[in-house]
């Protein structure tokens, strides 16, 4: 039998052993927890979440007039001008402007355990590249929408860019976190920045 005083020595080696693993969860669980409570109050919804959106379908609709689909755009709209494919418009909306997957992918780098200077480059190239994806996301919805059958837009908004998004963000950070953790190691202070 196992006495008491064994289980709290096991217990105090595993807190020791997976030290950085628990701390990584911890800090990701409640940046996660703050991150998205932040995004439902309205305040930071109406003036933070909102221009984000409008900056996104604004971004969408000048590349989609570049290649070749004349649209209008007013706020988070996106609609249709030409009279050769069917009258779609398009509205972004919260869930669709990349914020979740951004939140996520920030949370997850600020819990690894690198100091932030080694980092901080590889955040905004991961966020660049990600936001790049997002934009070809909702191009090629309303490419799709304008095209194609409404259950052919219903699949690949609600199915595959889902699930895209869902790898693409994952790949790009554990590319982002692979580079980082490839930096050559410099010695460093407490506070996380390099010795002098």
């Amino acid at each position: 039998m196992i006495s008491q005083q064994e289980k709290q020595s096991k217990f105090q080696a595993f807190l020791k052993d997976y030290r950085q693993e628990i701390k990584f969860v911890l800090i990701f669980t409640i940046g996660l927890i703050v991150s998205f409570k932040l995004v439902y109050n309205e305040k930071v919804a109406e003036h933070v979440i909102l221009p984000i959106t409008v900056a996104e379908t604004y971004v969408a609709a000048k590349v989609l007039g570049v290649i070749g689909f004349p649209n209008e755009q007013k706020g988070n709209l996106i609609s249709s001008k030409d009279p050769a494919t069917k009258y779609f418009r398009m509205e972004v909306r919260n869930n669709c402007n990349g914020i979740y997957e951004s939140i996520v992918f920030l949370m997850a780098f600020i819990a690894i355990q690198i100091p932030w200077w080694r980092k901080m480059g590889w955040m905004l190239v991961g966020l660049t590249l990600f936001h790049t994806v997002n934009q070809m996301r909702l191009v090629s919805l309303f490419i799709i929408g304008s095209n194609y059958s409404s259950e052919t837009f219903v699949f690949f908004h609600e199915t595959f860019w889902n699930y895209a998004l869902v790898i693409m963000t994952l790949g790009i950070f554990i590319f982002c976190a692979h580079q980082v953790s490839k930096s050559p190691l410099v010695e460093t202070e407490p506070d996380g920045l390099p010795a002098k």
